[in-house]
């Protein structure tokens, strides 16, 4: 059986509507989807849920204070997904928040943008480089760097200088945040980065797809000179789908080693 039901957790507030809930319905989930559409399964069937309260708009998630704000409406929608026979749960967010509790509290395969991509990218170069979305998320971005034990696999993390309003224009013109991302990307490259992974769920598919911007980029901006910029959503959607497979197929997709599944599940055999 291929067919498999992938819930996307989103950290950004999308209430019945207010402008945020009409931006998310109109332009960044049909933007999500033909990202992921690129790449996923045909019988992968997506769904996308956003937390009805909490901090609205991009600048909020510069700040990790206000970003454990919303983070737990993440941990209660991959729950409530699995309770509804979700295959696996695709957090939308490159701070991968509530992502290693998520995992204690579920059996089923729970991925997310920043761990995902940057796994991939030590398969396509040697080291990355991550272009975040503000020098304000520098800080726990290189924790996490360093949690995931990829410190020597990246040459660091460079900011661009667009503000949240300006980050999310990018989905309906990305013009300039493709010329703002090539800037930096040089920037990254010249460090030694051989893979550019850009450090957020808006900003990757804005340069994947390029809108505004077709005639310039009609694959959308997939290198800088000669250097490959990951397709954040489509990793880490072939992510969930690799380890649905593994698990589907009785093979050992998780380990409960060091981080015990909550009672009342069943562990993988093998793994422990």
């Amino acid at each position: 059986m291929d067919y498999m039901k992938v819930l996307l957790a989103n950290v950004a507030v999308a209430e019945e509507g207010t402008d945020s809930g009409q931006f998310v319905e109109k332009v960044l989930v049909p933007m999500w989807r033909r990202n992921l559409d690129l790449v996923k399964q045909q019988d992968t069937e997506l769904t996308f849920r956003f937390p009805r309260w909490g901090v609205t708009g991009l600048d909020g998630f510069f700040y990790s204070y206000i970003d454990m704000l919303n983070a737990k409406s993440v941990f209660h929608a991959a729950v409530q997904a699995e309770k509804e026979g979700f295959d696996a749960v695709m957090i939308t967010c490159f701070g991968d928040p509530m992502l290693w509790p998520i995992r204690q509290a579920v059996d089923i395969p729970v991925v997310s943008l920043g761990e995902s991509s940057m796994l991939l990218a030590t398969m396509m170069g040697y080291k990355f480089g991550v272009v975040a979305i503000s020098p304000y998320n520098r800080y726990e971005m290189e924790h996490t760097i360093e949690k995931y034990g990829l410190r020597e696999r990246s040459v660091g993390i460079r900011s661009t200088p667009e503000s949240g309003d300006e980050q999310a224009e990018a989905l309906i013109d990305a013009r300039r945040a493709i010329e703002s991302f090539q800037k930096v990307g040089r920037e990254l490259i010249a460090d030694g980065a051989e893979v550019l992974i850009p450090g957020c769920g808006l900003m990757s598919p804005a340069l994947r797809l390029a809108p505004g911007a077709e005639k310039e980029y009609p694959n959308g901006l997939i290198e800088v000179d000669g250097v490959p910029v990951a397709d954040v959503m489509g990793d880490t959607i072939k992510m969930a789908e690799t380890m649905v497979s593994l698990k589907r197929a009785g093979s050992c997709w998780i380990s409960r080693k060091g981080g015990p599944l909550c009672p009342g599940h069943s562990p993988c055999k093998g793994v422990w």
